[in-house]
């Protein structure tokens, strides 16, 4: 009788410690839930802000404004107010009208020229990149990026490409290997480049074949510009003109190194 009593109880108890367990879960995953749809203030431009325009001067002519937006939809990076370490900063790039303020968007001193915000002893070089190879347009100003090369290590090959379909050739002893160029590198602008309105050629030295297009969807072209010191603009630029270029981006944890494999650097230029 004791036995069963003592047994009746123990369940009790367990019932109540899975009840409450339960309880404290559902709480939990409540208050998460609520964090996520809080409202949180954004700054966010009313108006096109021209690169250089400091944050302050933005922000106190009605270019910038608070927005309440749900915590959930808010990028980690946004910013929120304008502490004393950021109001000095200056638009590294222009900013549209209804974009979020993100923190890479602001940069310290700069030297403007050309409508965009250069970093000061460094220079801005762009480059033309079809969509894919631009992660799909997910880019932006303030984006730090890794820059790559598809080239011919050993062998021959040929290439006929564009934005919007590409095909590589190589013979049976070929060796087609991609390299990283540049592991770190902070964009400065993006856009589109103008359309192509008449047939066109892209020459791809990387692999000795002349490639053209007549269909004005495959220009589709997104323009980069970086910003690099002179030994990484020369990089740039020979990869522009004598390689196939590829970007990543990257995030504050994302791992990047130098290529010690990267023989030659480069494709020779024809």
């Amino acid at each position: 009788m004791t036995r069963r009593i003592l047994t009746i109880v123990l369940a009790i108890a367990l019932a109540a410690i899975g009840t409450g367990a339960v309880l404290v879960y559902a709480k939990s995953a409540d208050q998460r839930a609520i964090a996520g749809q809080k409202a949180v203030t954004v700054l966010v431009a009313t108006q096109q802000i021209p690169a250089g325009t400091p944050a302050k001067a933005a922000l106190d002519n009605g270019m910038l404004a608070r927005q309440k937006l749900p915590a959930a939809a808010v990028p980690a990076d946004a910013v929120r107010s304008l502490t004393s370490n950021l109001a000095s900063l200056v638009a590294s790039a222009n900013i549209a009208s209804g974009e979020l303020l993100l923190r890479p968007m602001l940069v310290t001193a700069v030297a403007a020229t050309s409508g965009v915000a250069i970093p000061t002893g460094m220079m801005a070089v762009t480059i033309a990149l079809c969509v894919p190879e631009a992660v799909a347009r997910y880019v932006y100003p303030g984006s730090e990026v890794a820059l790559f090369d598809t080239f011919i290590k050993s062998g021959s090959a040929t290439a006929q490409w564009s934005c919007g379909s590409k095909s590589i050739q190589s013979t049976a002893t070929a060796t087609v290997v991609t390299r990283i160029v540049l592991t770190k590198v902070r964009v400065l602008s993006v856009g589109e480049a103008a359309p192509v309105t008449s047939a066109g050629s892209i020459t791809s030295t990387a692999f000795g074949q002349t490639t053209s297009s007549t269909d004005q969807a495959t220009q589709n072209e997104v323009l980069v510009t970086l910003a690099v010191d002179q030994p990484d603009a020369e990089r740039v630029i020979n990869l522009a003109e004598a390689g196939l270029p590829y970007l990543s981006l990257l995030t504050k944890s994302s791992v990047t190194g130098s290529d010690p494999k990267l023989q030659p650097l480069f494709p020779p230029v024809r």
